[in-house]
């Protein structure tokens, strides 16, 4: 637990946000929709002969203004093969779900298809609410990956071709759907030989059997892809063995607070079943990979690309094994963090590197408590990795000497582009952060990295500060030390 000496103080900072506002005025085109869906009747009728790049900003604010009538006549003269929803989706309610569903209806029973009408799939995944707009893509890419001609594909074991494909994500939490979802998947059923209900990203929150087995009655199991399985004991992960061998196209698993609530040890209780397609494997806050890592890793059938345990506790057998499994030789990203390794030997993690060192291009040993005696063990092994192009040791507590030692073997890394290293130990004084000597001693490590090289963007990063959670960061590009929250 550390502080900072200059706490900004917290009335400042709080009227700084009162007073401060960031204006954004609205484009001409949705002053132009809105004013048009203020008349939904007209908005309607003068769809026949709206450009086609008005239809996603038509669609956008009929959707978050609740605009139902205009959404269901829109779904059936929709121009483009593709209607992604994406960041829109924090909006969805049940009345915006049954209008566009609604419209869906209309689509698929019409004998004669308008001439506009291009849709083949609708997706309404949040992947995309990082996108301004309801494609993925910029908007220059619009027209090219909005017209473009793709059939739809259906995966393996689906069954008779689909004439629509809906893709979306389901969330069972403590086993139960919400409304929308329940909805969408009851519509879904009941319209099972036109339309295809493909669920990619599946999370499960706590379990209930009966949920469980009601949902896979529907649930194509061999179109998730992305599977997140939280607060769960063995029994349960047991009792879902038999759905997840049937996720044959499963590419990243995500385990969170997986408990041992039996004590069953080393039982012969299944872990996990072989998946044949996984690239991401992310352990988190689980009690059970205690001495058990190599038992989660045997579930890979093809090399694992991106490996990250957080929030757990390693035995030194977990490490052991690093160098001995085959399936992780070719891992491209590796990520420990909050794990407590002070009292392991990290040879093997540092046989591990060795073998991985043409392939990893990220690597995160974050808040691990590694000694000095410890980096030592990494370094020969770190300089090795020569695709890294990203690599973070912050919350370590690293003297300076130590600390000029890793960047000696970083700089003989060409292809890093991003670099973050804690602030040294001399820039703390009785748990006091002290900005003014992390300003004085960073100009000395970075001449270690440009002495090799050009490096690209390079952070210094003191801990957090306990009482307002701010830290202080040296970067290459202001060369100057500076407060951040």
């Amino acid at each position: 637990m550390v502080i900072c000496f200059q706490c900004p103080d917290e009335d400042d900072s709080s009227e700084e946000d009162t007073t401060e506002e960031v204006y954004s005025p609205l484009t001409l085109e949705k002053l132009a929709m809105q004013r048009l869906l203020r008349e939904e009747a007209l908005a309607i009728s003068a769809l026949k002969d709206l450009p086609h790049l008005l239809f996603p900003v038509m669609f956008e604010e009929a959707f978050i203004n609740g605009h139902t009538k205009v959404l269901t006549a829109m779904i059936p003269v929709w121009p483009y093969p593709y209607l992604y929803v994406g960041m829109m989706i924090e909006n969805r309610n049940l009345e915006t779900l049954k209008a566009m569903l609604e419209g869906l209806d209309i689509l698929i029973t019409q004998k004669v298809h308008s001439s506009r009408c291009k849709l083949r799939e609708i997706n309404w995944r949040n992947k995309y609410h990082h996108v301004n707009g309801i494609w993925a893509g910029s908007r220059k890419l619009l027209p090219g990956f909005m017209t473009q001609k793709k059939p739809v594909q259906n995966s393996p074991g689906c069954g008779v071709k689909k004439e629509l494909k809906v893709t979306t994500q389901l969330q069972i939490v403590e086993g139960r759907l919400d409304e929308s979802d329940r909805y969408l998947f009851q519509w879904a059923q009941q319209r099972k030989d036109s339309i295809h209900l493909c669920n990619t990203n599946l999370k499960i929150q706590g379990l209930t059997k009966a949920t469980v087995i009601e949902i896979f009655k529907f649930l194509h199991a061999d179109c998730v892809q992305d599977l997140l399985l939280s607060d769960l004991c063995l029994e349960d992960l047991d009792f879902l063995n038999p759905y997840l061998r049937q996720m044959n196209n499963l590419l990243n698993l995500t385990l969170c607070h997986i408990t041992d609530t039996l004590c069953m040890g080393d039982s012969e209780m299944s872990l996990l079943p072989t998946f044949h397609c996984l690239q991401k494997l992310s352990v988190n806050n689980s009690l059970y990979v205690y001495g058990n890592l190599k038992r989660f890793l045997r579930c890979l059938k093809k090399p694992l690309e991106s490996l990250i345990i957080t929030d757990c506790n390693l035995s030194q057998s977990d490490l052991d094994c690093l160098p001995y499994c085959l399936n992780i030789f070719e891992l491209k990203s590796l990520i420990l963090a909050n794990i407590n390794l002070c009292d392991l030997l990290l040879e093997p993690l540092g046989f591990f590197l060795e073998r991985v060192g043409h392939t990893l291009e990220n690597l995160e040993l974050e808040l691990c408590g590694i000694q000095d005696s410890q980096l030592n063990t990494l370094l020969p092994a770190l300089s090795q990795c020569s695709q890294l192009r990203f690599v973070s040791f912050i919350d370590n507590e690293f003297p300076l000497l130590s600390l000029k030692e890793l960047l000696h073997h970083t700089a003989q890394l060409s292809q890093l582009e991003r670099e973050v290293y804690p602030a040294p130990l001399e820039c703390y004084d009785r748990d006091v952060i002290l900005s003014h000597r992390l300003e004085k001693l960073c100009p000395e490590l970075l001449d270690i990295l440009t002495a090799k090289r050009m490096p690209k963007e390079v952070i210094f990063k003191t801990t957090q500060c306990c009482n307002c959670g701010g830290y202080y960061i040296y970067d290459l590009e202001t060369e100057s030390c500076h407060f951040e929250v």
